[in-house]
């Protein structure tokens, strides 16, 4: 199998960590279906498509080799991606918006078509030296579906991620506690304040996965981060449907026979799934400190 990839700027530094990253990008987004119809990854919060924030996060942390899973609307990356070449920065037209510019989608019931974002000067700098690759699916697959497909690009281990939801944690940490623990996968988990939206995380006192429960009454509880450690092994055992939930199938019926290990996280949580939730993000998303960590300068060329 061969990913189309391609190469923003220079090449990564030799002392970048060559662990794969595979950034989940295919969903549909139905419920922000009235607001935009572009990717989730793509909406903008804070004046970068979400996706950027993810990039830099990853780039501040030495990750360089990055694989984009899409499915609806995948040529808006591929657009996107080649916008961000050198050659498309210096045909940029003046007065083009920057970095602080945002773009909040056309309201309708029906579909809502709004501009597929270009790349900024500050998007292309954190982009440069980074190895970006699709790889697409014909018809939907379901997250574990999508990662069925990697197989083939996946050595020892990798890093996968939700590319609708950020978590503020040390990746490089997570891959550690897969090995020391000795399982194939290892998750992060964050606490939040009101967890009933979401499906929560039975935890030991060493940090095992016991369960993952429904969706229960508003109060505090631990829930899956959507930030995964996992090695060849898993991708070979766990994923035998070419169409199947992670969350919903996968780790479920994992977890009744293997170990699954969490991580505790205590940084800033956030997903952009619904329009509250996008609401949220753009008061509360730390977009300025994320930007920093991997381009710290942001008024330079």
């Amino acid at each position: 199998m061969k990913a189309k990839a391609i190469e923003i700027g220079a090449a990564p530094e030799p002392a970048a960590r060559e662990t794969p990253v595979f950034i989940l990008a295919g969903g549909r987004g139905e419920r922000l279906s009235g607001l935009t119809d572009r990717p989730k990854p793509l909406v903008e919060v804070a004046g970068q498509p979400f996706l950027v924030y993810l990039l830099a996060s990853l780039k501040a942390r030495g990750f360089r080799r990055v694989t984009l899973l899409t499915g609806y609307r995948a040529e808006a990356f591929d657009a996107w991606l080649a916008g961000a070449s050198d050659r498309a920065a210096a045909e940029e037209p003046p007065g083009a918006p920057g970095p602080g510019t945002v773009r909040p989608p056309v309201p309708g019931p029906g579909v809502a078509r709004s501009p597929d974002p270009a790349p900024d000067a500050r998007a292309r700098r954190i982009l440069r030296g980074m190895e970006i690759s699709l790889l697409g699916e014909e018809s939907p697959l379901g997250t574990a579906g999508a990662l069925r497909r990697v197989l083939p690009l996946v050595g020892g281990e990798a890093l996968v991620m939700n590319g609708d939801s950020f978590c503020r944690t040390d990746y490089a940490a997570l891959l550690r506690l897969r090995r020391a623990r000795g399982g194939e996968i290892c998750m992060a988990a964050t606490r939040i304040a009101d967890a009933s939206d979401y499906g929560r995380l039975a935890l030991d006192r060493r940090g095992r996965v016991r369960g993952f429960l429904e969706k229960g009454p508003p109060g505090p509880a631990w829930v899956n981060a959507g930030v995964y450690a996992l090695s060849r092994g898993f991708l070979e055992r766990a994923l035998p449907a070419p169409v199947s939930s992670l969350e919903r199938e996968v780790l479920p019926r994992w977890v009744e026979r293997e170990p699954v290990w969490a991580r505790r996280c205590r940084g800033y949580f956030g997903d952009i799934g619904t329009p509250e939730r996008l609401a949220e993000a753009g008061e509360r998303f730390p977009a300025a400190e994320i930007l920093a960590e991997a381009d710290p300068d942001p008024g330079r060329p």
